[in-house]
């Protein structure tokens, strides 16, 4: 029989603290979602070993121009490490083709003002799981996808 204190032994595996790629090692970091929005900004967290995301809040903003100031404070306030945003793949058309390149525009911004990391990902569906709770809960279920990949995958960077 394993000694108590071996979880290894009893087949329980310790949560590795999620190291993000292309960082160096050092302490864990959180993540910040962002559901993207022409007036409403959805705002997830991640917890401290980046495995969980919470939704945190919904920015109002009268301009897009505003959204990489107010994407980059609350990055700061959540000392997040990097930024994972929402882009539109599941759209069809020139619908599609605007919308990501609004997104993409945004994230390159976002990248500029805050120097953190901004990885793209598909939010299709995002806002259907996330149901009547709006984008803050549709930004965590961005943030979610992204933490689950497989941890060799780096994702779309912006």
């Amino acid at each position: 029989m394993p000694a108590p204190g071996n979880r290894r032994a009893h087949g329980i595996h310790p949560r590795r603290s999620a190291r993000l790629p292309g960082g160096p090692p050092g302490p864990s970091v959180r993540v910040l979602g962002v559901d993207f929005g022409l007036r409403h900004l959805g705002i997830a967290v991640s917890d401290e070993t980046a495995m969980l995301a919470t939704p945190l809040r919904v920015l109002r903003i009268a301009s897009v121009r505003e959204a990489p100031e107010a994407v980059t404070d609350a990055a700061e306030k959540a000392g997040a490490g990097s930024i994972v945003v929402g882009v539109p793949l599941g759209l069809e058309g020139e619908e599609r083709r605007k919308e990501v390149r609004r997104v993409e525009r945004f994230a390159h911004a976002l990248r500029k003002r805050s120097g953190l990391e901004v990885f793209l990902v598909d939010e299709s569906l995002s806002t259907r799981e996330a149901g009547r709770q709006g984008h803050a809960q549709a930004a965590a279920v961005i943030l979610q996808r992204w933490l689950d990949r497989p941890r060799t995958s780096k994702g779309a960077k912006a």
